[in-house]
């Protein structure tokens, strides 16, 4: 992953949640995520990659700390943003984001040739903001993606405060699940859009049920009102996660 990763989607999820409200001062706090897409090398497979992903693992246990790490894998995308397989790396703070990248780039050897050996990749690295959820860092489950822009007299904090008016909204219709705002940042190129809209859930049938309660439920006009004037979002991709590597709890 030294050299690797190419995400167009900018995968993210994953920043340690807190449910504060830190936008509603206009004073937003982020926390790093790092994002990467790939492809597969000539002969090389998911395998490899699962190899490469427990070397780096133990690896992690002594040369991280703060670090979270989740390997997402496409279902529901348009062609657009073609890659075979993505890696989220969040972090509880930018120093630990520092201290984590160190170690990576000057003392991670075999562990992280392994993934230049095995995946094509680019990298990009997000600011991302929890904006509604359970407190707990997600683990496995499936995570979407929507490309969102800012309607012209608005701001990141405004869509900020949308977002979870939403998500508390459809908590409270009985659909949980996670929200995240991911700003593009280093990495990121052109962005044709403000930010992604990150959403996440334990599984399918979740993610199902949360789904019916948007769509038939009356969810979907609820938001549209909340929204209105705000930011404009397009439809999601979706990705399957699973959770390489599980930070401690903050303090």
């Amino acid at each position: 992953m030294k050299n690797t990763f190419r995400m167009t989607v900018g995968a993210a999820l994953f920043a340690t949640l807190t449910t504060a409200p830190a936008y509603a001062d206009n004073h937003m706090t982020a926390q790093p995520v790092e994002l990467y897409g790939c492809t597969f090398r000539d002969g090389k497979g998911m395998k490899d990659l699962e190899k490469a992903n427990a070397n780096f693992k133990k690896w992690a246990a002594t040369n991280t700390s703060g670090h979270s790490a989740w390997m997402i894998t496409p279902q529901f995308r348009s062609t657009e943003t073609e890659f075979h397989v993505g890696w989220i790396g969040a972090y509880q703070s930018a120093a630990d984001f520092g201290a984590s990248a160190d170690k990576w780039v000057n003392a991670s050897g075999a562990v992280s040739q392994a993934y230049a050996d095995t995946v094509d990749c680019s990298h990009a690295m997000m600011a991302a903001y929890a904006t509604g959820g359970p407190e707990e860092e997600p683990g496995d489950g499936v995570v979407w993606f929507s490309r969102c822009s800012l309607e012209d007299d608005a701001s990141f904090a405004d869509a900020a405060a949308s977002h979870a008016q939403v998500t508390s909204m459809m908590q409270e219709m009985g659909a949980g699940g996670s929200s995240w705002m991911f700003v593009p940042g280093l990495g990121s190129g052109e962005a044709d859009f403000d930010y992604y809209h990150v959403a996440a859930w334990p599984s399918y049938p979740a993610f199902a049920k949360a789904w019916e309660a948007y769509v038939n439920g009356g969810g979907m006009a609820k938001a549209a009102q909340v929204y209105e004037g705000v930011s404009t979002c397009k439809s999601p991709n979706m990705y399957d996660a699973q959770q390489i590597l599980a930070a401690p709890a903050a303090e």
